[in-house]
């Protein structure tokens, strides 16, 4: 089986697992995995966070956001190009008004009431995904997004994955452009 096959087959499997996690779930696992999160010294010594605002049955950013906001931490969230189809990552102050629909209905930070952050800035990157192997290899929605963003980070930015167990595999099919994440956060 080709390698496209394979990471369709597993996202299409464990999606499918996640979609049917609980509500209360997916709530009481967040708030551990984010308890964990915003403990690491890499997140706690980072000015500037790159975040996104979960959405279906992702681990639940809303924790992690907030308490970022609430440290004084300049948080950014990724924004779709519509032109360049590139992740770019603009300021985000906390106010859902301030955001608008973006690709796949995602809300993003609306251009007109957010400032561009440079990747270069993105000290500490809440990764999503939908599966994730132990030695941090992910597999992610298929755009490619994160791994794009990955390389362009400075060599001092920390990747971290939070994810629900069922999402932790012992292996994630792998192609030449995907990258891991620095850190794997789970229960």
């Amino acid at each position: 089986m080709d390698i496209k096959k394979q990471k369709t087959n597993l996202r299409k499997a464990i999606l499918e697992k996640r979609d049917h996690l609980t509500a209360r779930y997916r709530s009481e696992t967040s708030r551990i995995i984010s308890a964990s999160l915003l403990s690491l010294d890499s997140f706690q010594q980072s000015t500037v966070i790159a975040a996104y605002i979960s959405f279906g049955s992702e681990f639940q950013t809303d924790t992690v956001l907030n308490e970022a906001l609430r440290l004084g931490k300049t948080v950014v969230l990724p924004k779709i190009e519509p032109v360049s189809r590139a992740l770019s990552f603009r300021t985000f102050n906390g106010k859902s008004e301030d955001l608008i629909s973006g690709r796949w209905d995602i809300p993003e930070p609306d251009p007109e009431k957010s400032e561009l952050i440079d990747h270069s800035q993105i000290e500490f990157v809440i990764v999503p995904g939908i599966a994730f192997s132990e030695q941090g290899f992910r597999l992610g929605y298929g755009g490619g997004y994160y791994d794009s963003l990955i390389s362009k980070l400075p060599e001092s930015s920390v990747a971290a994955a939070p994810a629900f167990p069922i999402q932790v595999v012992p292996e994630v099919p792998c192609e030449a452009h995907d990258l891991k994440v620095d850190l794997l956060i789970t229960t």
